[in-house]
């Protein structure tokens, strides 16, 4: 889970705050540095589904990350701006969370697996692991 903190995040902050020299520009660098973390993870998404599927990339998958990277720096520019006087409570944030990811997810993460089928291979696959397994059984 760290991999990406380590490896994008924060080279990517430090870099870009040392680029800007500025401790008032901070914030900038770490929005640089989160956006970057989102495009590589959409970007390594993007290489596992092509393997899986072996179609041509449609970089919905990495849509799909820079568009959680960009939804996740408004919401902390937000909370920045609000200094703690606005905050959902959870039984609304919550379900709206999950929503949007649901959502996000049937529009742009799961149409590249859908489109060539991968899904019903899996699928039939799995049926035939549990027939074989019933016969052992």
């Amino acid at each position: 889970m760290n991999v990406l903190r380590h490896t994008v995040y924060k080279p990517v902050r430090s870099c870009v705050g040392n680029a800007l020299g500025s401790r008032r520009l901070d914030p900038l660098a770490a929005v640089m540095g989160l956006m970057s973390t989102f495009l590589v993870s959409g970007l390594m998404h993007e290489l596992i589904f092509y393997y899986i599927t072996r179609a041509t990339p449609t970089w919905e998958v990495t849509l799909f990350f820079v568009l959680h990277g960009a939804c996740l720096a408004v919401e902390f520019g937000m909370k920045r701006l609000s200094t703690g006087k606005f905050r959902l409570h959870w039984a609304v944030s919550g379900p709206l969370t999950v929503g949007f990811v649901v959502a996000t997810a049937m529009w742009l993460f799961f149409p590249p697996v859908v489109r060539p089928g991968i899904d019903v291979k899996v699928i039939e696959e799995f049926k035939i692991f549990i027939d074989s397994m019933k016969r052992i059984l």
